[in-house]
């Protein structure tokens, strides 16, 4: 489908097909919906999700009706399974991001699309196209209002993700145009998620929250309740509100050219590592120096990682306190990754925080912006080491392993998939549900592989 410049994101929402969009997004598609679920699989296992479920949900057996929270045998409402679904998927930060939204759309959307889902009817296919809807809706927001947005303080996975949310339940429930503009309305609203709260508890309830905003902006609008149409160009609207008064031009929310944005360079990226994004080509640099060093890592006096000035913004803890604070530490990432030589969920652990090697080499660790990187969204870096007997080695890595230019192979996110469900002991055939997520594009519903994720 040739997407016309006219189309805002209800217009484009509610016109979108699922012949429209090409294999290679559905398959990407895909590919998110699943990763999504392994991180929330994984999610199961933290703190967040036990405080969670003395909130939210029934208790097992209960009884059957409402939406499932994932990896569990409770159920709650629509709009709770959208937050609990949410807030664990992004609870380990090991999902994926969306560059020009600087946003974790998947954990938002996957969850919000779920709920909405289970006992609708939906198919797969209309659930595949969903969710690249709720992107393109991601994408354009942060294409309009970033980088000023980010840098006010907002956390673009709860704004953003609350009206991209709504979009993508209005699109599984199958609203019209007007509907979908007053679902907008509703949740922008609600939209809020501050990055004050980066390293702790509440940084994934963002993606729950989100998603939980989305699903009931959807099913109020349903319902008749109305909102302002132009609630994102509006005077005291969204933009202006959330981007200091400078708005933006309309036509800044349509379509930049005709490419769909899952198949942009920059539009969604899975993880490698269960870390802030700003890590990962440092992370993978420091793997790649620690087997030129072998064994001579004991001799490092120094290690320079040069990044990017927006790669300063999320990466705010040098001596993390807590296993939340490590995944925002630049420091820490590359120090485990040198003395363990990997970078995986038990890493962040009390153990790694308080583990004497990883901080000695935490205090020979220096971050600062390096000219040779002059592309924000590559998150590019280069991390020096020099040794105490004068060697000088160095490794530049532009591009992360999980980026459209270096996407997951489905055997790595086969091997990340039954990571996640081991971590969490989660008592689910990992590889069957795998198998089933890959071929959700063609599944007459979602119910089957619910039930899949279900707990025995």
């Amino acid at each position: 489908m040739m997407i016309r410049s006219s189309d805002d994101i209800a217009g484009f929402a509610s016109r979108l097909t699922d012949r429209d969009i090409p294999a290679r997004a559905r398959k990407l598609a895909t590919d998110a919906i699943t990763d999504c679920v392994a991180c929330s699989l994984a999610g199961c296992h933290t703190e967040l999700a036990g405080y969670l479920l003395k909130v939210v949900g029934s208790t097992p057996g209960e009884h059957k009706t409402g939406a499932l929270l994932l990896g569990t045998q409770r159920r709650a409402s629509m709009y709770d399974a959208a937050l609990y679904n949410g807030a664990i998927a992004h609870a380990l930060d090991y999902d994926d991001i969306s560059h020009p939204a600087y946003s974790h759309p998947s954990a938002v959307l996957v969850p919000a699309i779920l709920a909405v889902a289970e006992g609708s009817g939906a198919s797969g296919a209309e659930i595949v196209t969903a969710f690249v809807i709720g992107l393109e809706t991601f994408g354009r927001l942060g294409r309009a209002l970033n980088l000023q947005h980010y840098k006010n303080g907002w956390h673009a996975t709860s704004t953003f993700g609350s009206l991209a949310a709504a979009v993508a339940a209005a699109r599984i429930l199958r609203l019209p145009e007007q509907r979908m503009r007053m679902a907008m309305g509703i949740a922008a609203s609600a939209a809020g998620g501050l990055r004050a709260n980066f390293g702790t508890m509440t940084k994934p309830l963002h993606a729950g929250y989100a998603a939980r905003n989305g699903v009931l902006a959807a099913l109020l609008a349903r319902e008749g309740v109305t909102a302002a149409e132009d609630v994102l160009v509006h005077k005291y609207g969204f933009a202006n509100t959330f981007n200091n008064g400078q708005g933006i031009d309309s036509d800044a929310l349509r379509p930049r050219g005709t490419t769909l944005e899952i198949l942009t360079d920059y539009g969604i990226a899975l993880k490698a590592f269960p870390s802030c994004a700003a890590t990962h080509t440092a992370v993978e640099a420091a793997l790649i120096l620690r087997k030129k060093l072998s064994d001579r890592l004991g001799d490092i006096s120094s290690v320079r990682v040069g990044v990017s000035e927006f790669a300063l913004e999320p990466l705010i803890y040098v001596k993390p306190a807590t296993p939340l604070e490590g995944k925002f530490s630049m420091h820490y990432c590359v120090a485990a990754a040198l003395v363990n030589g990997a970078l995986g969920l038990s890493s962040f652990s009390e153990a790694g925080i308080i583990n004497p090697a990883i901080n000695e080499l935490i205090s020979k660790i220096s971050m600062e912006v390096d000219g040779r990187i002059r592309d924000d969204r590559e998150f590019a870096s280069i991390v020096t080491v020099e040794t105490r007997n004068g060697e000088r080695v160095e490794q530049i890595v532009r591009v992360a392993l999980g980026k459209p230019a270096r996407w997951l192979s489905t055997l790595q996110l086969k091997e990340k998939f039954i990571d996640c469900c081991h971590y969490s002991g989660c008592s689910i055939d990992s590889s069957h549900v795998f198998a089933a997520l890959q071929e959700i594009d063609n599944a007459t519903s979602v119910d089957g592989i619910l039930r899949l994720l279900q707990t025995r």
